[in-house]
């Protein structure tokens, strides 16, 4: 059997055990992919994305055993890049190696996010607070809450739930530009939170 071809089936496997949930099988159709190349003096004939595919795949299934979501999450983010038209994006296999690689920074650092989020240091002279917002917009609706602050007025979120829902009025209220600066201000490390990711994928649908 066609060496290249017997690596693209191990491949394939190895996906669809990943997508199913069993690690271990998609680590061994891994190893199993992994063991074709020394074969060849020449790993030319195999292509590069193929290959940093499998490296991927490889250190999310390892990394899924005991962080299960968040390798599940950055495979659905893996799925995002590859489907982007952004030309910046042109290596996505590389950019979540690089997200695993840097795992404990990037999992340390997502915690100081959600937890400045949920334990902000309020200044009252310095913004209106999500729960004082929110009677705004039970009176006069949200887009008009929203448009009449928006440029005057800062919001603070005390809770991560109170800023996915504030998120996820934007995007329903046709503000997805300002969702998207949203997620571009606190930085790519949100992408690790599925709950974050859900909503980053609906905008990208719309």
């Amino acid at each position: 059997m066609d060496l290249n071809k017997q690596f693209s089936k191990f491949l394939k496997k190895a996906q669809e055990s990943f997508k199913k949930g069993k690690y271990l099988e998609c680590l061994k159709f891994c190893s199993f992919a992994n063991g074709i190349l020394p074969e060849t003096q020449d790993n030319s004939d195999f292509p590069p994305k193929n290959q940093l595919f499998l490296q991927m795949l490889t250190m999310l299934a390892d990394m899924a055993l005991e962080h299960k979501d968040e390798a599940t999450s950055l495979f659905e983010y893996y799925q995002i890049l590859k489907a982007s038209k952004d030309p910046e994006t042109q290596n996505p296999q590389q950019e979540i190696i690089t997200m695993i690689e840097n795992f404990d920074k990037n999992l340390f650092a997502l915690n100081l996010a959600i937890q400045s989020i949920q334990e902000a240091d309020i200044d009252k002279n310095d913004g209106i607070l999500y729960k004082d917002f929110q009677k705004v917009v039970d009176n006069i609706g949200f887009k008009e809450a929203f448009e009449d602050l928006m440029f005057s007025t800062k919001i603070i979120f005390t809770h991560k739930g109170d800023f996915l829902l504030f998120i996820q009025n934007l995007v329903d209220y046709g503000f997805k530009d300002i969702a998207m600066n949203y997620f571009e201000n606190i930085g790519n490390i949100l992408f690790l939170d599925k709950d974050f990711l859900k909503i980053y994928k609906q905008i990208l649908k719309n």
